[in-house]
């Protein structure tokens, strides 16, 4: 006999598609309404001069990163071509969504989001070759903010940001689009001004950090080793209160990358990613962010003839969701992973509503979860939004 698990609402089991209802982080639908850029993209290109279209879908953009609000409703932010402008969406009830430009200003980036306590919403990224931060209080509009830089000539960047009880932590790195990069952090009391973490040649050479998580111990980060074109392994931090940070090096982390880090499903914290040639999808966790197990490769997690890789991992209720993609010669799927230890997944259902899309970036949404991405790939991106557990 079969046997489930009820959590927060949601039934968990071995065999769920038998029972006909949605599981959290298994059954995926896509929502209503995603309000997508009246930018330059036509249905066919006109540089192929009709010989050999490629089909295309008007409304491109990149929405990487969600977080929801503590009075309900949700933020996303992005960016829109071809001038690579800073976007954002906001949703009252995650089915439907608005898009608002944040500013003009070309070649601008926000990647990462994060929501206080007190409702104060700050993105992070970088506009040209510095790094820089948004402030809005709706997710509408929006005040950008400098951050103190390396000084070392170099292209500076935030890739992650995390609300604290004490305001905002930032991550990301210096250093030229293609090679070897220096990791960096930041704090900051309100998203708005930034100091500083004290450079130090030996925790943050050669390595980008990726995801920051707080935690019962703290605060933890992960990232990459190594050139954007090399990388050779991950590589973890841990801090207190995020002036100073403790480089972590584990044989656990070899050939991979950890790009996502969060609270486990059951204490400690769970990070996921992928092996360096994205043949097999990634996790690792950790008690106290020193110490590192490696989930057992396990079929799930891969694709046969391809790739599978994690971008993003939230714990709700216990159980852990890991999002990504698998792909086959040219079009992925997006998919995700459960775990309730962080070392056995299971690979969600693979419905029509995820074919040809990638999951980008995921946050809990009342008793589910949201997630956005995109659409068209490769020849398209166009933003969408998926819930879990899907409605029946």
């Amino acid at each position: 006999m079969a046997v489930l698990v009820v959590l927060d609402g949601c039934t968990f089991g071995p065999t769920p598609t038998t029972i006909g209802l949605p599981v959290l982080g298994i059954d995926w639908g896509r929502v209503a309404s995603v309000e997508r850029p009246a930018n330059y993209e036509q249905t066919v290109s006109p540089s192929y001069q009709g010989t050999h279209p490629i089909l295309r879908i008007q409304g491109q953009a990149m929405m990487v990163d969600v977080a929801g609000l503590p009075g309900g409703g949700y933020v996303a932010v992005g960016y829109v071509p071809p001038d690579w402008a800073p976007y954002s969406w906001t949703s009252t009830d995650g089915q439907s969504w608005t898009i608002h430009e944040i500013d003009a200003t070309p070649f601008t980036f926000p990647v990462s989001v994060a929501v206080s306590a007190d409702g104060t919403i700050v993105a992070v990224g970088r506009s040209g070759n510095d790094p820089v931060s948004w402030t809005s209080h709706d997710g509408v509009t929006w005040a950008q903010h400098t951050a103190p830089l390396l000084g070392n000539g170099s292209v500076e960047r935030m890739t992650s940001v995390v609300a604290t009880q004490n305001g905002f932590v930032a991550g990301g790195s210096a250093g030229p689009e293609l090679l070897d990069r220096h990791a960096r952090f930041w704090t900051s009391p309100d998203g708005a001004a930034w100091q500083a973490v004290p450079d130090d040649a030996t925790a943050f050479a050669n390595a980008e950090v990726r995801g920051i998580s707080t935690f019962s111990g703290g605060l933890v980060a992960v990232g990459v080793v190594g050139g954007v074109q090399d990388p050779t392994g991950a590589v973890a931090w841990t801090s207190a209160h995020g002036a100073s940070w403790t480089r972590v090096e584990s044989q656990a982390f070899a050939n991979g990358e950890a790009v996502s880090v969060a609270p486990g499903p059951a204490g400690g914290v769970v990070a996921v990613g992928a092996d360096i040639g994205r043949k097999i999808a990634l996790a690792w966790t950790s008690v106290d962010g020193r110490i590192w197990t490696r989930a057992p490769d396990q079929p799930s997690r891969q694709h046969s003839g391809g790739f599978a890789w994690m971008t993003d991992v939230v714990t709700i209720g216990g159980i852990s969701i890991g999002v990504g993609d698998v792909q086959g010669l040219q079009r992925g799927t997006a998919v995700s992973w459960i775990s309730r230890d962080g070392l056995a997944w299971q690979m969600s259902a693979s419905a029509p509503v995820q074919a040809g899309a990638e999951f980008y970036g995921i946050a809990q949404a009342g008793q589910g979860a949201l997630v956005v991405g995109a659409f068209g790939i490769p020849d398209s991106y166009v933003p969408e939004v998926w819930l879990t557990p899907a409605r029946s």
